[in-house]
C-alpha cells in the first residue's frame, strides 16, 4: 500500500494505491481553514473495506495534521470507528454528527 498526498491551494487530497501502483483503493480530502482541517471525505471501495486500508490512511492524515483541530461531519454509524482514533462527538448536524480531534 502506498499513500499519494497531491496539495491543493486549500485542500490536501490522498490517493491510497495498491502495491502494484493499479488501482486506487481508499482517497481522502482535506480542506485547511486557519488553524483547524475539515476531513471532508474517506473513502475506501468496498472490495477493499475490512483490511486497514481507511486506518492506515486516517494514521497519515492525522500525522500530517498533528497539532491542528480536525474536525468532519460524518454519520452516527461510523463515530464508533472515529473515536477509537481519538476523535469525540461535538453536535448533531441533521442526520450527521460532527466531530473532533483536539490538537
Amino acid at each position: 500500500m502506498q499513500i499519494k498526498r497531491f496539495e491543493q491551494e486549500d485542500a490536501c487530497k490522498y490517493e491510497c494505491w495498491d502495491d502494484y501502483q493499479c488501482s486506487v483503493m481508499a482517497s481522502a480530502v482535506v480542506r485547511k481553514h486557519g488553524r483547524q482541517a475539515y476531513l471532508q471525505d474517506i473513502n475506501v471501495s468496498s472490495s477493499y473495506r475490512g483490511r486497514g486500508i481507511g486506518t492506515g490512511l486516517l494514521k497519515q492524515i492525522l500525522a500530517d495534521f498533528e497539532g491542528t483541530l480536525i474536525v468532519a461531519s460524518v454519520f452516527e454509524a461510523r463515530v464508533p470507528w472515529y473515536e477509537r482514533h481519538g476523535f469525540r462527538p461535538t453536535s448533531n448536524e441533521g442526520n450527521l454528527v460532527r466531530i473532533e480531534k483536539s490538537p
